[in-house]
């Protein structure tokens, strides 16, 4: 009885866990670039548990652990006709340049500051090969590979890197660093696609049904607690009797 509500209370726990992360889902299904993420349970097995599992035992019971990771799927490339706006096709990240270091990101509406650098609407430098990326010059256009022509000529790159994601921390303005400087690079494959945008890859209808089947489960276990409750209650008083 108390191992049940142990269990279900555990469930809650959980359970308010990824509905947290789902809510953060559906608020960012229209932000550029936004990746989803979901929250996975882990248990670990070892021969303590086995123990606690099948004795009653007074200690506390081992717990598992959640884990929140990333789904780095490629949402929808759209049109804007904007040539400030970079959509990436394939794998890797725009490097911006931000107080706290380099950062990365998917979402490419940047625009021009007054001294004729790209950012990203938070005042960020767009990094290139040679540093921020500047835009001086009549005639602007970027090739698919990310060249940067000036009035017909090649006069910058963007610096596109690729991490594993789950290697990643998002950090707010849908930026993402990298949790260690030793993290290994990765292979990209990416074409620049100038005028469009990716959007975020949160399916909304997905994320409905989540939220529902989490709330019903919710209550399954908020139920099961009552339950158990009023049973240890009546076993109690019973004993006392």
């Amino acid at each position: 009885m108390v191992r049940g509500l142990y269990f279900s209370s555990s469930a809650m726990q959980y359970l308010e866990g990824r509905m947290d992360v789902v809510a953060n889902n559906l608020a960012n299904v229209e932000t550029n670039g936004f990746k989803r993420s979901d929250i996975a349970f882990h248990q670990r097995l070892t021969a303590e548990h086995a123990k606690h599992r099948n004795q009653i035992n007074i200690d506390p019971l081992p717990k598992g652990e959640t884990r929140t990771y990333l789904e780095n799927t490629q949402g929808h490339i759209k049109q804007t006709s904007n040539p400030f706006n970079f959509a990436l096709d394939g794998s890797g990240f725009f490097t911006i340049q931000t107080p706290n270091g380099p950062a990365f990101t998917r979402d490419g509406a940047f625009t021009m500051n007054d001294e004729g650098f790209l950012t990203t609407m938070d005042g960020f430098y767009v990094m290139g090969s040679y540093g921020p990326i500047r835009i001086e010059g009549k005639e602007f256009s970027v090739s698919d590979h990310g060249h940067i022509m000036i009035d017909g000529r090649v006069m910058e790159q963007f610096e596109i890197n690729n991490y594993d994601i789950n290697d990643m921390i998002q950090g707010g303005r849908n930026l993402f660093f990298v949790r260690d400087e030793f993290v290994d690079k990765l292979d990209s494959t990416v074409l620049i696609r100038q005028g469009y945008l990716e959007t975020s890859n949160v399916n909304i209808v997905r994320e409905m049904i989540s939220l529902i089947a989490i709330n019903r489960q919710y209550q399954a276990n908020e139920k099961a607690i009552r339950t158990a409750d009023e049973a240890l209650n009546k076993s109690v008083n019973n004993i006392a009797r």
